[in-house]
């Protein structure tokens, strides 16, 4: 018989945190198209600030750690697929933080205007709220000082966890709003839309699988010391993300 897979292991013994981490009222409102704007464009900032302050340099970190071996020899299936996966992910997470602020701008949720509030901003963190700061200073921690293999079951946390809110999110989507005249929505919903189908699309998913993949060919073996350590950033990555999404 099989062993399990690390990420099967994972979602299976931690599914309700996983489940509180990707089912919000923020989502469900999301997703029915009946979000206030001031709402999104606070959360659409914070988002924003963890993938461009925080993910960029985790990401970079993992990859500058991964043992890539002597132009003379070939590198293991698994580390050549994650060097695949993780500067893809770096060219990733640049194209997508300039989807939030092209699409958020255009509908009107620019979320770095002088008039953009989100009651963060001025305090001893900045424009940072608390969790996001966590966040932030969690990825650099693990990136710099962590295991690859822990920045691997990060990466793939994050990443099935935001994937499956946003899936969560989009299942509530009424047949009206999706077959609305686009003019007749208002520029929330519209910008609804476009994220959305953005954060739910088939090159997502191929990703997040690419990471799954990447976690589960890293050896880990569930009960060794290591695998407690990976587990300890998986349960952390979905105590996060529980705190991510803002009160509605």
């Amino acid at each position: 018989m099989p062993s399990q897979k690390f990420t099967e292991y994972l979602l299976n013994k931690y599914a309700d945190d996983f489940k509180a981490a990707t089912t919000h009222p923020f989502l469900e409102q999301a997703g029915k198209g009946v979000i206030g704007p001031k709402s999104l464009r606070a959360w659409l900032k914070q988002d924003y600030l963890y993938a461009y302050v925080g993910y960029i340099k985790f990401a970079s970190s993992v990859l500058s750690h991964l043992h890539i071996p002597t132009p003379l020899s070939t590198p293991s299936p698994n580390t050549s697929k994650a060097i695949s996966v993780l500067t893809f992910s770096l060219a990733n997470v640049k194209r997508e933080t300039d989807f939030f602020v092209s699409t958020a701008k255009a509908h009107g949720l620019d979320v770095f205007s002088p008039d953009a509030n989100d009651g963060a901003e001025g305090g001893l963190l900045g424009e940072y709220n608390e969790i996001t700061r966590a966040y932030v200073d969690f990825l650099h921690a693990v990136g710099g000082v962590g295991a690859v293999e822990e920045g691997l079951v990060l990466l793939w946390a994050m990443e099935i966890a935001y994937l499956t809110a946003w899936r969560n999110a989009k299942s509530l989507r009424p047949e009206t709003l999706t077959s609305a005249d686009p003019s007749s929505l208002s520029q929330t919903q519209q910008a609804l839309l476009k994220f959305v189908d953005n954060w739910t699309s088939d090159e997502f998913v191929e990703f997040v699988t690419d990471c799954a993949d990447i976690v589960d060919g890293a050896g880990i073996e569930i009960g060794s010391a290591l695998a407690e350590r990976c587990e300890t950033v998986f349960k952390r990555t979905l105590w996060l993300e529980q705190r991510f999404w803002p009160s509605v």
